[in-house]
């Protein structure tokens, strides 16, 4: 089934961008909460991209028969960002970050491209974004007001929603090529979060303790 080949091929790509030492040690509580929301103003102008592009696809296309307004993140990311009392684009990005856009702009000329982002992200954030969303919680003490981003509750049950995606993936009639095609994108997707990953490991500061958002989490519940 494609489902099946799609992660056993995308398995090594996943693998290396999930264990860069950036995640491994957010997701560890080594950080600080101004490396996440480094991380946020990274994923809103690529979630801006992409539901942009999604939304000018017709009816007809493959990707609207995935595409669901409950899965939209970027005025999520937005809201989150708020709470940090930040805005997007308020720090300069990363390269990567430009890389990343602009591999969804080019995407957005075959359904099969575009909707590897469509799978690689929310598929992402349905299942190993949870996690992150616990480590977020206990690590940092951030309350639920400012983790709107790894929110679905609207979806009801995330694991028979994702079972759902995975079988309507395998009943797309789509050709081989098609499917390569599809394949292929997931790999280089990976590999832009691998990079941006990198990035934002290479913009951190040896400090220890996490003042920095003291003021904007003051009114957050501990």
């Amino acid at each position: 089934m494609f489902a099946t080949q799609l992660r056993e091929s995308t398995r090594e790509a996943h693998d290396a961008a999930e264990s860069a030492p950036f995640i491994q040690q957010l997701m560890g509580g080594s950080l600080q909460t101004r490396h996440y929301v480094d991380l946020l103003l990274c994923l809103e102008p690529v979630y801006g991209a992409m539901e942009e592009e999604f939304r000018a696809h017709g009816e007809e296309s493959s990707v609207a028969l995935f595409d669901h307004r409950k899965l939209d993140r970027h005025a999520r990311i937005v809201h989150d960002l708020a709470g940090f009392g930040q805005i997007p684009r308020s720090r300069p990005l990363p390269m990567a970050v430009d890389d990343y856009v602009a591999e969804v702009r080019e995407a957005a000329t075959s359904p099969q491209r575009l909707l590897a982002h469509h799978y690689t992200r929310y598929l992402g954030d349905l299942a190993g974004g949870q996690a992150i969303a616990a480590r977020l919680r206990q690590h940092y003490d951030l309350g639920p007001e400012v983790l709107t981003f790894y929110d679905f509750s609207d979806l009801g049950d995330l694991v028979h929603y994702r079972r759902r995606y995975r079988d309507l993936l395998d009943l797309v009639p789509w050709s081989a090529a098609e499917r390569e095609e599809f394949v292929a994108e997931s790999q280089r997707i990976f590999a832009l979060n691998a990079a941006l990953f990198h990035a934002l490991g290479e913009r951190q500061e040896p400090t220890q303790g996490d003042s920095f958002f003291a003021s904007e989490r003051a009114h957050q519940p501990r």
